[in-house]
This record gives C-alpha cells, structure tokens and sequence, in this order.
C-alpha cells in the first residue's frame, strides 16, 4: 500500500513539473509556435502522400500507355502481314471495281480500292478520279457495293442478291442511273445473283430515256399512290 502511495505522489509530482513546463512554454511564445509547427508538419505529411500516390498513378498511367502503343503497334504490323498474304484477293477486288466504274465513266479515269494498315483500324476507300461530286460519290459507293456482293457471293460468304434504296441514285446523272442498273443487272445475271433497287417511278422514267428496257425488269406488286389499294400491307399515306 505504501508503494502505491509513492507512486502517485510521484506521478502527481511529475504532472505538477508538465503543466509548469507547458505554462512556461505557453508564457514565452513557445507553445504556439510548437502547435503552429506541428499544423505544418501533418499538411506536409499529407501533401506528400497525395504526392507520392499521384506518382505512383502516373507511373503506372505512363507503363499502360507503353503498353498500349505497342500493342496497337504489334496489331498494325499483324494487320500489314494479312495484307501482304491477301495480295491476290486485293488485286481481285481491284479487277472488279475498276471493271464497274470502267462500265459507268469509261477507261479515262483511275479507279481503285485503297486498303492500309492503320494503329487502331483497317482504312478501306473505294475511288473514282475526275470531279469530286456528289454523284461521283454515290457511283463510287454502287461499284464498292457491288464488288462487294460479287466476291461474298463467289467465296460462298455472302448473300445471292444486293439491296440498293433510290438514295443512291440522287444527285446522279440519269444517264448514269440507267448505266448503272443495266450493269447490275448484267452481273447480277453472271454471277447468279439478284440485284433489287427501290425507286420512285418518276426516277425511272426519266432513266428510261437511254434505255426502254429498264420497264422490263419493274416486278409485281407495283406500289403507287394513285389509288387507295396501291400501297404497301394495305397502308396508304396522304
């Protein structure tokens, strides 16, 4: 019992020469500046954590950018491989679509089908030389189409017929309209494939100048808004 007692007279003692030691660092200045330094010392801390973690992501940001842009590059070169070892296929593609924009504008303008490797795509651009049109345009996107279908359907990858809405005639020369439909219709039936276009019969008509054969190939049901029984599934639009 006499220990304990000795021990908190010892620990009150000590408390005693604490709180002087406090009051005479608090008298001086002292302690203010001690607490002031302290407040400095944790933002410090703190701004040096958020610091060394913004390091960390950034390192780590900056290693999977590396990887990404070799790994873009490695894909480029594979896709640069598969296109040196599809030559003969490209040439093919060639052979065609200059064929058909050789039908439509005849033999005095280039006409190609651009394919390169890029980092992140295959770029594939169809072209026609002469005047930057939009019927050009739209002839290019016809013969691109077109040799599509033709190379899908001969690998036996694609589709017996091609689907092509009067869009793609607008803004096109009607000499050019009736050109390019008697062209599909010729490969349609060489390649034994069906070829199917939506227009407006006005649109026809005025094909039909440079060809009266067009009618011919007009199938059943004919769709019209002449009469409330022309149009399609029964609906008719005012």
């Amino acid at each position: 019992m006499a220990r304990l007692d000795a021990r908190q007279t010892e620990r009150d003692l000590l408390g005693e020469e604490q709180a002087a030691l406090l009051r005479a660092l608090h008298d001086g200045g002292a302690l203010d500046a001690f607490t002031a330094l302290q407040d400095q010392l944790s933002r410090a801390r703190s701004d040096l954590q958020t610091i060394t973690t913004r390091f960390e992501t950034a390192k780590q940001l900056e290693a999977t950018q590396a990887e990404i842009k070799y790994e873009r590059s490695r894909l480029q070169q594979a896709i640069s491989r598969d296109l040196v070892e599809r030559e003969q296929h490209i040439a093919e593609i060639n052979i065609l679509f200059q064929r058909f924009a050789t039908a439509l504008y005849g033999p005095g303008r280039d006409a190609y089908v651009d394919i390169a490797a890029l980092d992140t795509s295959l770029r594939i651009s169809p072209h026609i030389g002469g005047e930057n049109s939009q019927g050009i345009g739209k002839m290019v996107t016809f013969c691109f189409d077109l040799t599509c279908a033709v190379l899908a359907h001969r690998s036996g990858r694609g589709p017996d017929f091609l689907v092509h809405d009067s869009h793609l005639f607008d803004g096109v020369d009607e000499r050019q309209v009736a050109e390019a439909l008697n062209l599909a219709a010729a490969v349609a039936a060489e390649e034994g494939l069906q070829y199917i276009v939506t227009m407006n019969s006005d649109d026809l008509a005025k094909a039909e100048q440079y060809d009266f054969a067009l009618s011919d190939d007009v199938i059943e049901p004919r769709l019209t808004d002449a009469f409330t029984d022309g149009g399609l599934f029964g609906f008719h639009f005012e």
